[in-house]
């Protein structure tokens, strides 16, 4: 690997702990917060009301897994690489 590869590889992951960094603080901070603050006989929210945010939450989780996928890829494969093989 050159110094260019490791150099890509070290922001990649530092890019990733940023994230699950503000993640997790995040849910800390919203975790201990009360539900609501009003009437003890308050309707509840409805469902459609949660849905929004949880999409956001699985396309993050998603972006999360594409990036430990690049991260964990090897970014300067050698002779084994399938352009390699396939050369005449």
């Amino acid at each position: 690997m050159t110094g260019r590869g490791l150099r890509g590889r070290r922001y990649a992951q530092l890019m990733l702990f940023a994230t699950i960094a503000a993640d997790v603080f995040l849910v800390l901070l919203r975790v201990p917060g009360p539900s609501f603050i009003g009437p003890m006989t308050a309707e509840p929210p409805s469902p459609l009301i949660w849905s929004l945010p949880a999409v956001g939450i699985l396309i993050h989780v998603a972006g999360l897994a594409w990036m430990v996928r690049i991260v964990r890829a090897d970014p300067e494969r050698g002779l084994t690489s399938w352009r390699a093989m396939h050369r005449s």
